[in-house]
């Protein structure tokens, strides 16, 4: 499965000696299969090429002729290419680091570098893997790269592209992981692995384009109705960040240095920081006496997103949390959130304390930043509006 590759809605031109489209309804294919079985027939076309033609035709209708067979081939084209399209009635599943079945995968591309003298070695290489094995390889990777890809002057050069290309590729390309969970889908089902068909199939759906979404949906209605495999949800933001542990730990160490020597004529400062936190109440005359306005003083920073992205939902990664009417524990409570549920962050406090969320039905309210984490937890209802698909 290369980036270089093309890939086609008629991989293997079934359409194309059909002179048919891709959308062409099934009794144009059938009238058109028989106009040209006439014509190419070796009894009646003594051409040399008339028999392999003739084949062609005949192998082209027997699989576009039949709806399951055709929207089997329909979805393997949107997964492989001419050169290495497989027996489509024979997939075999991608599996896991572990050889495991799961339709919890992504694949990725990484590079590694080492250097040694005046010697390197550069290697560029695809990881199918579980978002906890894309953690683990990618904390090696990077932490071996960071470490022993400078040690030759012609590998020092190239380290710093290779560090950057890792770190893009760690939010993965979206047709690659198309056609990778295209693939499995229609791999789960021919081994009657229905749940892990649909869940492999409803994530490619999110990779899909309009018309690759139509074939998808076809597909859904003809599995067995029942419930998906649960998955992990991928948090791509944390991929990245493990590739910085490595120089972190470093300037943390630095820092650590530097800390100690100053520590003496500025440690009365250090100890007041409590004293910088910001106070979201202020204190007001009321008739009759004193009292607290729940009012935010500090401007809270706006988020703006699509409402059709998913890069701002996060979900809840402790047991409860409560959403508070704004940013400080002293506000009333709006509700609680439970059991990893799924918001949209529409903005932050000024110290990143804080972050204002959207529930379902639409209230905003405020929650510890560290609560919550990238990604989609629980599933999102149907009716909710914190996620509207295009």
């Amino acid at each position: 499965m290369s980036g270089e590759q093309q890939y086609s809605s008629d991989a293997l031109g079934y359409y194309a000696i059909l002179e048919a489209a891709p959308d062409a309804d099934i009794q144009i294919i059938r009238r058109n299969y028989r106009e040209k079985a006439k014509k190419w027939h070796p009894d009646h076309n003594t051409l040399p090429e008339a028999m392999e033609i003739f084949q062609k035709l005949s192998v082209a209708h027997n699989v576009l002729s039949d709806e399951d067979k055709r929207l089997t081939y329909d979805l393997a084209c949107l997964a492989h290419d001419k050169e290495n399209f497989p027996d489509i009635f024979s997939l075999k599943i991608y599996t896991d680091g572990a050889g495991k079945n799961t339709p919890n995968l992504r694949i990725f591309t990484q590079q590694d570098i080492r250097g040694c003298l005046i010697k390197s070695r550069f290697r560029e290489y695809r990881i199918i893997a579980t978002y906890k094995e894309a953690v683990q390889k990618m904390l090696k990777i990077s932490a071996l790269n960071w470490l022993l890809g400078w040690w030759s002057a012609k590998s020092a050069l190239k380290t710093a592209g290779v560090l950057k290309f890792n770190y893009r590729q760690a939010v993965p390309d979206e047709r690659e992981n198309l056609r990778l969970l295209v693939h499995n889908a229609l791999a789960f089902e021919q081994e009657k692995m229905y749940a892990e068909a649909r869940s492999s199939a409803a994530q490619a759906w999110e990779f899909a384009r309009p018309e690759e979404k139509e074939l998808l949906n076809k597909f859904l209605d003809r599995l067995p109705k029942i419930k998906e495999t649960p998955v992990q949800a991928w948090n791509y933001g944390y991929l990245r960040r493990i590739q910085l542990i490595v120089p972190g730990i470093a300037v943390g160490i630095v820092f650590l240095f530097m800390a100690g020597g100053l520590l003496g004529s500025f440690a009365p400062g250090i100890f007041r920081r409590g004293s910088d936190k910001i106070n979201y109440y202020q204190e007001v005359e009321l008739i009759g006496g004193r009292g607290i306005d729940d009012m935010v003083v500090a401007k809270i920073l706006d988020i703006r997103d699509d409402l059709s992205s998913s890069r701002m939902l996060f979900h809840l990664k402790t047991a409860s949390a409560k959403v508070m009417y704004g940013p400080s524990d002293n506000f009333d409570v709006l509700t609680v959130l439970k059991d990893k549920a799924t918001v949209r962050v529409t903005g932050i406090s000024p110290d990143k304390a804080w972050l204002r969320i959207m529930l379902d039905n639409g209230d905003e309210g405020f929650v510890h930043a560290d609560v919550l984490a990238e990604g989609i937890g629980a599933p999102i209802p149907s009716n909710s509006k914190i996620f509207i698909p295009n």
